[in-house]
């Protein structure tokens, strides 16, 4: 194990969104008819504001480059991440489009549907994050990807080449896309990116019904250093360049809500890589950092500290946060 620096800082960059979360929701009330439910509750969502509650959370330096409007929602979703202890200073105010919000219906098993508003986040470009955002970072996550358009193809793929000119280790995890890019939109960061971190249920969409090997093969192809790819209950699958794989089971547990578990996922993977874990390790750390988020309602709820994720995941090294 390479041991990093403890004052590693990492730049998540991408959406931010407010969710309401109904739960249990297994059926639509008929129009103009109501269903009760056992709770409702708004609470900070975004893949790439997930990850980096999370790594707060963890003792992890980090910092957050999103959009958010000037309205209550706004205001709600900065002050919930300055609360967690993430650098709110590279988040941008949008005066005229409102904060990106989600309404989450969570089911008896845990599965969700999304009514989602992308907003402010369609508002992110390339005017406003520029290699200059860069300076001072070893990490730049970039969390959500398909969901703040402006950044699409080309634009992001130079900000990743930049990235790692400027010797940052870059990380991209995707999102649904709902305007059907895919490949299109991914295909000009894959030259760029040391570590790749989509779900099984993308990368269908992205190269077809391949096995996760076969998968993992096209993206190195195209340049990724490494794929990770999150299979839920099944676990995850990593394949390096070097040509070598590895399928780490999920832990057991019951899943009460599984909001926001792929972006813990690649928060726990971070916060290995940043202490220095081999890979190995780093599964098994996301690993049990997804589980410990589904166990609760709420996107990072679950998430407590650096010390619960590593006695989850049952690894030896530092205890400490670094």
């Amino acid at each position: 194990m390479n041991t990093r620096s403890s004052n590693t800082h990492i730049l998540c960059l991408g959406n931010v969104v407010v969710d309401v979360l109904a739960y249990p929701v297994d059926a639509l009330p008929p129009k103009g008819g109501m269903t009760l439910v056992k709770d409702i509750r708004m609470a900070l969502g975004g893949c790439a504001s997930n990850t980096a509650v999370a790594l707060a959370k963890m003792g992890t330096s980090v910092s957050l480059c999103a959009k958010v409007g000037q309205d209550p929602m706004g205001n709600f979703a900065v002050e919930e991440l300055r609360r967690a202890g993430v650098d709110v200073a590279p988040v941008l105010r949008c005066p005229k489009t409102p904060t990106g919000a989600t309404v989450v219906l969570v089911d008896s098993k845990a599965q969700r549907s999304f009514l989602h508003s992308v907003a402010s986040n369609a508002e992110l470009s390339p005017r406003e994050v520029t290699p200059r955002l860069l300076k001072g970072f070893d990490f730049l996550h970039v969390g959500g990807y398909f969901l703040f358009p402006g950044l699409d193809g080309a634009p992001m793929g130079r900000l990743l080449k930049s990235a790692q000119q400027r010797g940052l280790v870059t990380v991209l995890d995707t999102a649904w896309d709902i305007h059907g890019r895919w490949m299109k939109a991914l295909a000009p960061c894959l030259p760029h990116l040391d570590y790749f971190l989509p779900s099984e249920r993308e990368v269908r969409h992205l190269v077809g019904r391949l096995s996760p090997r076969r998968a993992a093969e096209v993206f190195l192809r195209r340049g990724a250093g490494c794929v990770v790819i999150k299979m839920g209950e099944k676990g995850a699958y990593l394949r390096h360049k070097e040509g070598w794989e590895l399928h780490q089971p999920a832990r057991k547990t019951k899943a009460v809500d599984t909001t926001g578990a792929g972006d813990c996922f690649c928060a726990g993977f971070l916060k290995g890589l940043t202490l220095g874990f081999a890979l190995p390790d780093c599964l098994k750390i996301a690993c049990a950092s997804g589980s410990l988020t589904v166990q609760v309602l709420g996107a990072t709820s679950g998430i407590r500290s650096w010390e619960q994720v590593h006695q989850a995941a049952s690894i030896a090294g530092p205890r400490k946060a670094g």
